[in-house]
């Protein structure tokens, strides 16, 4: 079969689970997850994994961001950097980039077409329930793509967990492990213990090196005496390396780092939140080891000052301040009501909220109340999501002065030349945030290296 769009290229990387997902009963990965498919995969179409570097990147939080940071920093330091995460906001190219740069429409149709074959002969052998993953296809397509443009370094995101991700049927040398909380807890296991095992999958005999970042005690004790961690070199936050005097400011976040090599000093970052600036501070950790010395720092504030990460709490215009945040749920809107508080305190702050109806739009509605002068509920211009019908009733009970608008684009001007609002949140699913960078002429498949 010939794929001909963008459309039937993602298609394929989604026809199998699909055509599984009615059949699966278990849900623990160890029991639903196979990642020998995609490495099954990788071999049949020339294995272009082999022979390239790769560094995979776990955890409950940060780990799109930290990815981000190393990608970012690494790029700046003169290398060609390959760069694989999920989810996207707008095109799944956004998964797969080099440099800052998405893979183009015409290069993953081609390489689509490449892999298809081979994905179609291993479906020909699945039971009903089983399925090919769409991550695992999706990284073929991204290695292949790696190789062909001579990456120096990968920097892969794993999924939920780590231990049975198709991410990782890659070879690392290096993991880079976030922060651990409790999550997913009936695909990774009720307790935290599991959920650190799961975690730590991604060592393996050839890693070499480790980078722990801040963890609770109770999971940094866990991973201290794990015996993956016996023949690696490891990096722990404190100890080895860390951010301090962090500030938000409506502009961002500043901080510094140090580290036993140095200490860099007034590094700003457009995103908000304590959690970036731990995270850049991994990325210049193993920036360090990967150089073999200190890094020169105007190249990491050059880095640093303008990097995109789009949609997690990132500020994308002044006057007025304008931030967007992925936040669908109670647990992430009272972390970005935090970052309100600490930065909003005197202005005048509406929140723009869209988040579909199989979402706690409830929670996120009730959180944001607590730091917003107005409400304005609203969805993207396109999305196949269904939103709540009773979203505006649920916010009036909060705030009697809350609004509805049908799109983003009238919300965002309400806000604008009728509140007067010093500080706009447009928060909710990925497609909302997509619909923000739009309006604001932000490119989403090349945010700069």
């Amino acid at each position: 079969m010939e794929i001909r769009t963008q459309k039937e290229a993602e298609d394929l990387i989604y026809q199998s689970y699909l055509r599984a997902i009615n059949n699966i009963s278990e849900s623990l990965d160890e029991k639903v997850k196979k990642p020998e498919l995609t490495r099954k995969l990788l071999d049949l179409i020339g294995s272009p994994d082999r022979g390239q570097k790769y560094i995979l990147v776990t955890g409950s939080k940060g780990k799109g961001s930290t990815s981000r940071f190393i990608s970012s920093l690494l790029a700046h330091l003169g290398y060609k950097v390959g760069l694989f995460t999920s989810p996207h906001l707008v095109n799944f190219n956004e998964r797969i980039r080099i440099n800052g740069k998405a893979i183009s429409e015409k290069d993953f149709v081609r390489i689509s077409n490449l892999i298809e074959p081979q994905v179609s002969k291993i479906e020909k052998d699945l039971n009903s329930d089983q399925y090919q993953g769409p991550v695992g296809i999706a990284l073929s397509t991204a290695v292949t793509y790696f190789k062909e443009n001579k990456t120096d370094i990968n920097v892969i995101e794993i999924g939920r967990g780590g231990l049975y991700d198709d991410t990782n049927v890659l070879e690392n040398d290096w993991a880079v492990i976030t922060p651990i909380m409790k999550e997913h807890t009936n695909s990774l296991g009720s307790s935290i213990n599991e959920i650190v095992i799961h975690k730590l999958g991604i060592i393996k005999k050839n890693t070499k090196s480790v980078y722990i970042s801040r963890q609770e005690n109770e999971v940094m004790a866990q991973i201290q005496n794990s015996h993956l961690l016996k023949n690696t070199k490891n990096r722990y936050y404190k100890e080895d390396f860390l951010a301090n005097n962090i500030e938000m400011t409506e502009k961002g976040t500043s901080f510094e780092v140090n580290t036993k090599r140095d200490k860099y000093s007034n590094l700003s970052i457009p995103l908000l939140g304590e959690f970036q600036a731990i995270n850049a501070a991994v990325a210049i950790q193993f920036c360090e080891d990967f150089v073999g010395g200190k890094i020169d720092q105007s190249i990491v504030n050059k880095c640093f000052s303008s990097i995109q990460w789009p949609g997690r709490s990132e500020i994308v215009s002044h006057n007025p301040t304008v931030i967007v945040d992925g936040a669908i749920n109670e647990f992430s809107a009272n972390y970005l009501k935090n970052v309100i508080k600490v930065i909003g305190s005197d202005c005048r702050i509406a929140s723009i909220i869209g988040v579909p109806k199989d979402k706690d739009y409830r929670g996120v509605i009730n959180v944001l109340n607590d730091v917003s002068n107005q409400m304005i509920l609203t969805k993207p211009d396109v999305s196949h999501l269904i939103f709540p019908e009773d979203a505006l009733k649920y916010a009036k009970s909060l705030n009697a002065n809350s609004l509805e608008f049908p799109y983003l684009n009238d919300s965002l001007k309400y806000a604008k030349d009728v509140l007067k609002a010093d500080l706009i949140l447009i928060v909710g699913t990925q497609t909302l945030i997509g619909n923000a960078k739009r309006i604001m002429g932000h490119s989403l498949l090349d945010i700069g290296k």
